[in-house]
């Protein structure tokens, strides 16, 4: 995982996009254990808005399939839109995996899904696979 304490590595940011403040308060307060910078959004419109400012920012955005004004496939194709950079930098999350599949694959994204409920490992592993493909952006020296 990320190490913001490493010397001379910029800490990695996420955005947290789901309507259940429980599950986010836990992810924030783990990732943020493991260096990550975490901001949150409870609803599409509320992460939209925060990425006019945050989308060149991010490394990850980690969206709830089932939000209450739009539904997580929606959002992702206007993420996509609107901040093309986050092409490949998002990440699913559901309690239904197989409707996740149908719907992104209707929807025509690619995004890697975990399923709901997960463990902090397998978000390890998610996060892992998809940053392995991602340059790591070194501070400004």
């Amino acid at each position: 995982m990320p190490d913001s304490r490493r010397p001379g590595v910029a800490a990695r940011r996420i955005l947290l996009v789901d309507d259940e403040q429980a599950l986010r308060f836990v992810l924030h307060r783990y990732l943020g254990r493991q260096g990550w910078q975490v901001s949150e959004a409870r609803s599409a419109a509320e992460a939209l808005e925060l990425l006019e400012d945050l989308a060149v920012l991010l490394d990850v955005v980690l969206v709830d399939l089932h939000l209450p004004d739009l539904s997580g496939s929606a959002l992702c194709r206007r993420i996509l839109l609107d901040h093309p950079t986050l092409a490949g930098r998002l990440l699913v999350t559901t309690g239904d995996t197989a409707f996740a599949d149908e719907e992104l694959e209707h929807a025509t994204l690619d995004c890697p899904v975990i399923g709901k409920p997960f463990g902090m490992p397998d978000l390890d592993r998610a996060l892992a696979a998809m940053l392995g493909r991602l340059p790591r952006p070194a501070l400004p020296s």
